[in-house]
């Protein structure tokens, strides 16, 4: 902007110095005409070059005059999310409703923990949110979900992580960690087992959710 700032001026000058060193013969009615032709192209010029500064500093402050960013994603609320176990198991679909939550979690097959300092679940064995879908088998004894942030709301591309966990009617569990990023109220993500539980060892998945 400063560059058109200087051509506007330049052509100020050189306006001015063809007026200064042309040479007009006749009456004087002539030069007074040529005067005022003159100040109308300053006046004309000024006009522009003050359009153009007030265009810059539009420019300049244009997306930032509140001095704020985005507010990015709230982890709070309904998502529709997508696991797949790939060959190993094929997608699911679940029904997810996050609320606040510590980071560290105490459940009927153990302890899960993951990493904050700003966290949420959604477990269906102790009412906290809730989580449907998935499996549909009478076996199925519950399962549940926690998530870490840094922060809440959820800058766009920001990390997080999470523990997944699925329980059996006869006392076995399943526990998947996993990792991945957070977009403009999407997340995508990839998960394995846990060494914790050795009966879904080797497996791995990826995932995918929606806020509603």
């Amino acid at each position: 902007m400063k560059n058109r700032a200087f051509v506007v001026q330049s052509i100020l000058e050189l306006t001015e110095n063809r007026a200064k060193g042309a040479q007009f013969v006749g009456v004087p009615s002539s030069r007074r005409n040529s005067n005022l032709k003159e100040k109308r192209m300053k006046h004309i010029l000024i006009l522009i070059l003050t359009v153009f500064a007030a265009g810059c500093n539009s420019a300049t402050n244009a997306g930032g005059g509140s001095g704020t960013a985005p507010q990015g994603t709230t982890m709070q609320g309904t998502w529709t999310a997508t696991g797949n176990l790939g060959s190993q198991g094929g997608p699911a679909t679940y029904q997810v409703k996050l609320v606040s939550s510590s980071c560290s979690v105490t459940t009927p097959v153990g302890t899960f923990s993951v990493q904050g300092p700003v966290c949420f679940t959604a477990n269906n064995n102790n009412g906290e949110g809730s989580i449907s879908g998935g499996s549909t088998s009478s076996q199925s004894a519950g399962q549940g979900v926690l998530i870490g942030v840094t922060t809440n709301p959820v800058p766009t591309n920001a990390a997080f992580n999470l523990v997944f966990v699925a329980g059996a009617a006869n006392g076995n569990f399943v526990e998947f960690s996993g990792s991945g990023t957070v977009g403009d109220g999407t997340l995508t993500g990839t998960g394995s087992c846990s060494s914790a539980t050795p009966v879904c060892q080797g497996v791995s998945a990826t995932f995918s959710g929606t806020q509603q």
